[in-house]
């Protein structure tokens, strides 16, 4: 079961790699690599199962398939991930559901660990918009920062009221925790109105439609003789939609440009292998 488990774990993190270099070129994850990864995985643990009759070996991948497949869905049906992460963390269910490190725990300290990085590795690379579009970031936070003045300040004073409470309770950890709870409420309020102003100033652009691709996200719905070829509550452009589009002659579309997240995939696979579960470090 050790070596399956290395080829298994080598495969996964290969299709990563891979998969994390072409979503930062292309902010897209290529079909053949995921329904590969997916083939490959359930191969690899039939062969094994059916060698050594060890059907738990088989049943466990298909374990991990099933809990990634109604994550990914339930990522993709809320617009957090494209169908191209979806597709991937499907395959990567199957093959890093057991580990020759830490066993059948890798895939839950791997799905806690893409929560946690995957949160900060979004915040950083919304930071590096802001940057590279300084002055259109600059004017949304603005407006931002009036349009959202009163949750602001509601979230603000409920941190307040919890740190003055802290004077009142001799429990240290009770302390500890009340004061975590009260920054969090002070500095998130800020945090959502820095990552909204990230988006509306620089994930929307107009985008030719020879340049559009399966899964785009459209931010401006396209009419063609009062017709709706796509809008905003697809949940991403399909291939019929830009050929209709072509067809029609559109020139451009409005879109919403995600953020390229598998990175954040590999970076929690890799801190999984070295670390495991970052919640146990605590």
């Amino acid at each position: 079961m050790i070596l399956s488990d290395m080829l298994l774990m080598i495969i996964g993190f290969v299709a990563l790699i891979f998969a994390s270099v072409h979503d930062l070129k292309t902010r897209e994850v290529p079909d053949w690599l995921s329904y590969s990864l997916i083939i490959s995985g359930f191969g690899i643990r039939l062969i094994y199962s059916l060698l050594f009759l060890d059907f738990w070996y088989i049943g466990y991948g298909l374990i991990g398939f099933i809990i990634m497949v109604i994550i990914g869905l339930i990522m993709y049906y809320t617009k957090q991930w494209g169908g191209g992460d979806a597709k991937l963390i499907m395959g990567l269910g199957v093959v890093f559901a057991s580990s020759p490190f830490n066993g059948e725990n890798f895939l839950i300290g791997f799905w806690i660990n893409i929560l946690i990085i995957g949160a900060l590795y979004g915040l950083f690379w919304s930071i590096f918009l802001a940057i590279r579009n300084w002055k259109d970031f600059v004017k949304e936070f603005k407006k931002m920062l009036i349009k959202k003045r009163l949750i602001r300040r509601i979230a603000s004073g409920l941190g307040i009221v919890i740190i003055i409470s802290i004077f009142l309770i001799d429990l240290f950890y009770l302390k500890f925790i009340l004061a975590i709870v009260g920054l969090f409420f002070i500095v998130y309020s800020y945090i959502v109105t820095f990552v909204k102003a990230v988006e509306n100033a620089c994930m929307y652009k107009w985008l030719t439609v020879a340049k559009l691709t399966e899964g785009d996200w459209v931010a401006k719905p396209v009419y063609v003789n009062k017709k709706l070829i796509c809008g905003p509550k697809d949940l991403g452009l399909e291939m019929d939609q830009i050929k209709a589009l072509k067809k029609a002659n559109v020139k451009k579309v409005y879109i919403k440009e995600g953020i390229p997240f598998v990175p954040s995939f590999l970076l929690a696979a890799i801190f999984t292998l070295i670390f495991g579960n970052v919640i146990f470090l605590f």
